[in-house]
């Protein structure tokens, strides 16, 4: 079995890569062909034993490589930050542009490619096609790309996601500390479904997460809350 994961150097990506090749399972790391930490990342990967891809994000190139791979699993880890779409000279709503352009562009060679692969596509609690956010707005019509692909398809909506990034976040650990505290106290008073939901997480038990239902029998279905422990 061969699983693809796109996003591999991001903040999830790269533990998802990691608990893949411990569990043996053959691992191919996308990296963008420009990135300027290319070959710092191909000495990381390769020393966990996953391959690295440099395929553009370009649907044909994409197409033809999905086909000669033919992975059981595509793993859609993407995304943006601010601060990264500025290094990119990103302009208007950065999450159309990159967010929700990349899960169309991978969908898209995914079904061209005719390999079927399952779709792994990491969410966001909250996300929905009119929400007001503009990250959530993107994620969720990320996901009706996703649902709509005619593929077997499994999506993660994982509410904060902590621990040490290579980008700091303002505010969010101490946002996540202060929500799991009134969560806790909720979930004390029989608020156990929305604790559930909306508690922190981190990479490690996110990525076992999106692992053991990329690997479930059961597809088209979306996870969020106590299956993403």
């Amino acid at each position: 079995m061969t699983a693809f994961v796109l996003g591999a150097t991001g903040f999830v990506g790269r533990e998802v890569v990691r608990q893949l090749c411990v569990r043996g399972v053959r691992t191919v790391a996308h990296v963008r062909p420009d990135s300027s930490s290319l070959e710092a990342w191909r000495t990381r990967f390769a020393a966990l034993g996953a391959a690295v891809d440099t395929t553009a994000w370009e649907e044909t190139a994409l197409t033809a490589r999905l086909r000669e791979l033919t992975p059981a699993q595509l793993y859609v880890l993407i995304g943006t930050t601010r601060a990264k779409a500025k290094i990119d000279r990103v302009d208007g709503d950065i999450y159309e542009a990159v967010d929700l352009r990349l899960t169309q562009l991978a969908v898209t060679a995914a079904r061209a490619s005719e390999t079927r692969p399952r779709i792994v596509f990491l969410s966001s609690v909250g996300a929905a096609r009119g929400a007001r956010s503009p990250y959530l707005r993107a994620r969720g019509k990320a996901e009706d790309v996703v649902t709509g692909s005619g593929l077997p398809w499994v999506i993660a909506r994982p509410s904060f996601i902590i621990g040490d990034r290579d980008e700091a976040r303002r505010g969010e650990r101490g946002a996540a500390l202060v929500g799991d505290s009134l969560l806790a106290v909720a979930g004390a008073f029989g608020g156990k479904q929305v604790r559930d939901k909306y508690s922190s997480t981190t990479p490690d038990v996110l990525a076992s997460a999106l692992i053991r239902i990329a690997e479930a029998p059961e597809h088209d279905r979306i996870a969020e809350g106590g299956a993403l422990r």
